[in-house]
Order: C-alpha cells, then sequence, then structure tokens
C-alpha cells in the first residue's frame, strides 16, 4: 500500500510538474495538462474510496455511499461556481479543473485518514 502511494505521489508530481511548466504551452495545452491532471486525481479517490468500503460495514458502507454521492455534487457544483467567474474565456476550464483537482485531492485524503484509522487497532 505504501509503495503504491509513492508511485502515485511521483505521478502526481510530474502531472503537476507538466501543467505548471507553462513556458510555450498554449491555454489549450495548458487546460488538457490539468484535465489529465483531474483524471489522475479522480482515479486516486476511487482507490481510496474502494479501501475504505473494504473494510466498513454494510451499514457505514450505505452512509459513505450517500455522503460520496453528496460530496461528488457539491464538488461539481463548487467548480461551475468558481470557475463561472471566466464566463466562457479560455482560461475557464483550466479553473475548472483546478477547482476539481483542489476538492478531489482533499477528499482523497480525508477518505485516506478514515480508512487508517478503521484499520489501526
Amino acid at each position: 500500500m505504501k509503495i503504491s502511494h509513492i508511485i502515485l505521489s511521483t505521478l502526481l508530481l510530474m502531472i503537476f510538474n507538466t501543467a505548471h511548466s507553462q513556458d510555450g504551452l498554449t491555454q489549450s495545452q495548458l487546460n488538457q495538462a490539468a484535465s489529465q491532471h483531474f483524471g489522475t486525481s479522480d482515479y486516486m479517490l476511487n482507490k481510496a474510496y474502494a479501501q475504505l468500503m473494504g473494510v466498513l460495514s454494510e451499514e457505514r458502507k450505505e452512509k459513505l455511499k450517500t455522503s460520496q454521492r453528496t460530496w461528488i455534487k457539491f464538488r461539481d457544483s463548487e467548480a461551475d461556481f468558481i470557475s463561472g467567474a471566466y464566463g466562457n474565456g479560455s482560461m475557464r476550464p483550466l479553473i475548472h479543473a483546478q477547482v476539481l483537482i483542489r476538492l478531489t485531492e482533499q477528499r482523497t485524503s480525508e477518505l485516506t485518514r478514515i480508512h487508517l484509522n478503521e484499520i489501526t487497532p
């Protein structure tokens, strides 16, 4: 488990560095890099969710499902709200993805923390 977190952290750092080395990149390329970063963040969130689901009682699994569905609606609405300040500008997809990334990585950390509390005696 720790090795997969190290590999994931390295992968995320590589994507982050690619997305943030803006020399010579077009706005479209920055938007695409941010979208890919979000894809990786979402993948890691799904992994953390699955790990936590694997250790919960049936009752708590149902509560987590409800919580996660509600959180996803919040995350998506928040990204729409924040990026909405950019109208239909070319930066809007980048800002939208950055909000999704930030919130998704926070949620991943939270689910991971809960998982660790569940498995630690």
